[in-house]
């Protein structure tokens, strides 16, 4: 996903510097590697985004594919963190739980892989996830005044702008 932020950044014109953490340092060297392959100036470095200090010197923070990882406790002190680190901006983009979206990603990835991991993880991840309106009560509870939009497939962007 850094790589083709920064692919259409480009695309568009605009200067942009993105970085990508994970707890993982396997995670962090494969997107490592699969940006120098790329030809990305992308950097990514091992955080663990619920004990470590955020870095404060991004404009915009984002989460993609994590929230629904989270209790609604770790998901609250989350978006306080990020909103507390970013200068400008967050963005959250999860899975969107609801009875097509456990049916999309059952069906679908029976269709679109052979990875059982992948094919039990999907559903599971789905009924592990918050809908729209519960994200926004998260990010309220949080202290946050955020929008929450739909996206394909069954998905959701919640922004919040720094006042």
């Amino acid at each position: 996903m850094a790589v083709g932020l920064e692919n259409r950044a480009k695309r568009a014109g605009v200067g942009l510097e993105v970085s990508g953490c994970d707890a993982s340092p396997v995670a962090v060297a494969m997107a490592t590697e699969r940006a120098a392959e790329s030809g990305s100036t992308a950097r990514f470095f091992h955080l663990d985004v619920l004990c470590d200090d955020l870095p404060r010197d991004a404009d915009v923070i984002c989460s993609t594919l994590f929230l629904h990882h989270l209790d609604e406790a770790q998901a609250v002190g989350l978006l306080a963190r990020m909103a507390a680190a970013t200068r400008r901006m967050l963005v959250v983009q999860d899975l969107e739980r609801s009875r097509i979206g456990y049916a999309l990603a059952y069906a679908g990835l029976r269709v679109l892989t052979r990875s059982g991991v992948a094919r039990n993880d999907g559903p599971i991840s789905v009924r592990a996830s918050f809908t729209p309106s519960e994200a926004v009560g998260l990010a309220q509870r949080a202290g946050l005044s955020a929008r929450v939009r739909r996206c394909w497939p069954r998905r959701y962007s919640l922004t919040w702008v720094k006042p």
